[in-house]
C-alpha cells in the first residue's frame, strides 16, 4: 500500500508540473487573461550590458544595439568590463557619445558587476541584454511600448534560440514550450522571470542583487513583484542567440540555472511565504516543482520496482525503456534527428539530470563557478 501510494503521488507530481498546470494556466490566460495598456514610447533609455573576456563580440554586440530603430539622442549603452583581462574595454568604447564603459579592475561577478552600472544610470527605463546576443527589428521599442502602463515594472522579450551546426532542435523545443507558459502567466500577472537577454526595468524598482547572485533574471522581477507592480512579456521584443551544439555544455548551463534557483531560495525566503508571495502558487508549481521532479521519478522508479503486483512490474518496465530511450536520444544525436519525440525524451533526462544535481551544486560550488561568464 505505502509502495503504491509513493507510486501513483510522485507520477503525479511530475504530470502535474510538466503537464497540469501549464494547462491550467493556458485555460485560465485564455478566460481571465489582461495584456497591459501600450503605446509608441521612446523615452530616454539605457542598455546594459555586463561583459567578461568579450573582446571578438563586444564592438558589434553595441553596434547592434545602436542600430535599433529608436531615437539616437535617447538611447544609451553602458558597457561594463568585470575585470576582464582581454581588449573587452577598449574594443566597447566605440567612436560614440552615446557609449560609455565602465571597466572594473577585478573580476567581481556579474551580479557586483550590475550593481555598479546601475548607480551610473540615470535614465527612468534601463534594459539589460548580455554580449553575445542580437536584438531583432524593433526589439527596443516593442520592450518599452508596455511601460507606458503604470502597473508595469519591467517588461520580458522574447529569446530565439538558433540551432548550432551540429545542434538538435530538442532545447528549442523544450525552450518555444517554457515560452509560451510564460506568455500565459504574464497574461495573467504572474509572470516571475525574464530573458536575462533581452528584459527591461523601472530604474526606480532596481534592487542591488547580493554578491554573487546568479540569476539576475529572477531576482530582479520577483523584487518588481513585491513592490506590487506587474511583470509583461513583450513577445514582439526578440534577441537571438545559438543554441549550443555541444551537450555537456548545454548541461552546465541547466545546472548552474538550476543550482541558482536554490541560492535564491536561500537568498530570498519570502518566495516560501503565500502570505507574503504575491505569485507564491505559480512559482512554487513552475519553479520549485521542476527541482523536485527528478527526486519523483527515482522514488516512482524504485517503489514501481518494490510494489507487488503486474502493474507495478510494468510501469517499472516502462520506466527502464523509456530511460533506455532517452539516453539514446543524448548518445546518438544522429539517430534522435530522424526519430519523432526521441530528442525531447534526451533533452528531458538531460533537465532533470541537472535538476537532481542542482542542490548539491549548490551547496558546493562558490558562487563564481555559478556564474562566471556574462
Amino acid at each position: 500500500m505505502i509502495g503504491a501510494l509513493l507510486f501513483w503521488s510522485s507520477i503525479g507530481v511530475v504530470a502535474y508540473t510538466y503537464a497540469g498546470y501549464p494547462l491550467l494556466v493556458a485555460a485560465l490566460a485564455q478566460q481571465r487573461g489582461r495584456a497591459p495598456r501600450e503605446a509608441d514610447l521612446q523615452p530616454p533609455l539605457t542598455v546594459v550590458v555586463a561583459a567578461y573576456n568579450e573582446q571578438s563580440r563586444i564592438a558589434g554586440r553595441v553596434h547592434d544595439i545602436l542600430a535599433q530603430d529608436y531615437p539616437a539622442h535617447r538611447l544609451r549603452v553602458l558597457v561594463v568590463s568585470d575585470g576582464s583581462n582581454d581588449c573587452t574595454a577598449r574594443e566597447a568604447a566605440l567612436d560614440d557619445s552615446r557609449v560609455s564603459v565602465l571597466a572594473l579592475p577585478h573580476n567581481v561577478g556579474k551580479a557586483q558587476a550590475l550593481n555598479l552600472a546601475l548607480e551610473q544610470v540615470d535614465t527612468e527605463l534601463v534594459a539589460f541584454t548580455d554580449a553575445r546576443q542580437r536584438y531583432g527589428e524593433g526589439a527596443l521599442r516593442a520592450l518599452v511600448a508596455p511601460f507606458a502602463d503604470a502597473d508595469v515594472g519591467a517588461v520580458s522579450g522574447d529569446l530565439v534560440l538558433e540551432p548550432a551546426t551540429g545542434a538538435g532542435h530538442e532545447v528549442g523545443l523544450y525552450w518555444r514550450m517554457e515560452k509560451a507558459l510564460r506568455a500565459d502567466e504574464a497574461r495573467l500577472g504572474w509572470l516571475h522571470g525574464v530573458s536575462g537577454a533581452v528584459y527591461a526595468l523601472r530604474r526606480e524598482l532596481f534592487e542591488p542583487l547580493p554578491a554573487g547572485t546568479v540569476l539576475d533574471d529572477m531576482w530582479v522581477p520577483l523584487h518588481v513583484l513585491l513592490a506590487g507592480r506587474r511583470v509583461w512579456m513583450a513577445r514582439t521584443a526578440i534577441a537571438y542567440d545559438q543554441s549550443s551544439a555541444d551537450a555537456t555544455e548545454e548541461f552546465h548551463r541547466k545546472l548552474r540555472t538550476l543550482a541558482g534557483n536554490w541560492q535564491l531560495l536561500a537568498r530570498l525566503p519570502v518566495l516560501m511565504d503565500p502570505t507574503r508571495n504575491p505569485v507564491f502558487f505559480a512559482w512554487f508549481s513552475h519553479k520549485f516543482l521542476r527541482l523536485l521532479v527528478p527526486w519523483a521519478l527515482l522514488v516512482a522508479l524504485f517503489a514501481s520496482a518494490l510494489t507487488p503486483g503486474w502493474l507495478y512490474r510494468l510501469a517499472f518496465i516502462a520506466q527502464l525503456l523509456g530511460y533506455a530511450w532517452a539516453i539514446a536520444g543524448l548518445r546518438l544525436p544522429r539517430l534522435a534527428a530522424r526519430v519523432p519525440l526521441l530528442p525531447a525524451a534526451g533533452t528531458f533526462l538531460m533537465l532533470n539530470l541537472a535538476a537532481l544535481l542542482s542542490l548539491p551544486a549548490s551547496l558546493a560550488w562558490h558562487p563564481s563557478r555559478l556564474w562566471k561568464k556574462h
